[in-house]
């Protein structure tokens, strides 16, 4: 009776456990999102080995709709990865903390509240194919200017009559990302997570090279605020809310 348990472990330690796939294409895009409609977040060249953390389904490529969720937190067209089988060979992004960022639970360092609003940041960036590049900047921009809360503010009032969490004081500035109501005039978009989010987007894509900027210099390029620093210093916490939110 003792001879399986010990050859069970003998056997496990010289067998290595195989966590990492080979790229067969020539260059491979990984995208924002299981899909090729997603914008390109990088490329592997043939052979190499990247892991898989989870995978989803997505686009069809080549009559195969599974698409794998890479270490470095983009998608990969599950026909272009050898795996053995054409087949799911680990969870399923979204379930156990896969990373879908619509399930239940806070994210990173965050409360039931602001998890809420984060995930609604998150799921903005998501619809609007903005990749991590877009949910970075969305999440850092609002953790500087309101800890991802919706504020009111007296010296709008018509602030006060929406769903809030907070009082604030600042010139005309409401919501989570602060939106002034002289500049953002529709007080119920700026007073909503999802929608004062797609008015920061639309702001960010019409900056040249947001793309590839650095994180902290697109948000105050978006906000222009009187302390430019502030965004770079919550991007390490963006990073974390963004990857549990799925990008």
């Amino acid at each position: 009776m003792l001879f399986t348990p010990i050859l069970a472990l003998a056997f496990a330690a010289i067998t290595p456990i195989v966590n990492a796939y080979p790229i067969t294409g020539s260059v491979v895009n990984c995208r924002s999102g299981p899909g090729t409609s997603h914008s390109v977040v990088k490329s592997y060249k043939k052979g190499t080995d990247v892991k898989i953390t989870c995978q989803t389904s997505g686009t069809s490529v080549k009559g195969n709709n599974i698409w794998d969720k890479t270490s470095d937190g983009c998608y990969i067209a599950d026909y272009y990865i050898r795996t053995g089988v054409n087949d799911y060979v680990t969870k399923k992004c979204g379930s156990s903390g896969g990373g879908s960022g619509g399930g239940k639970g806070n994210l990173p360092g965050l409360g039931a509240t602001q998890s809420k609003h984060a995930k609604a940041i998150i799921g903005e960036a998501k619809k609007e194919g903005l990749g991590r590049q877009g949910c970075l900047a969305g999440i850092a921009t609002a953790l500087v200017e309101s800890n991802i809360y919706i504020y009111a503010n007296k010296k709008v009032p018509a602030s006060l009559k929406y769903p809030h969490d907070k009082v604030g004081s600042d010139y005309d500035s409401v919501g989570i990302f602060q939106q002034r109501a002289i500049y953002y005039p529709n007080i119920a978009a700026d007073m909503d997570a999802a929608k004062s989010a797609a008015q920061f987007f639309k702001q960010m894509k019409n900056i040249k090279g947001w793309k590839t900027m650095e994180v902290g210099k697109l948000c105050q390029k978006v906000q222009v605020s009187a302390y430019p620093s502030r965004y770079s210093q919550r991007v390490a916490e963006a990073k974390k809310i963004c990857a549990a939110g799925g990008l």
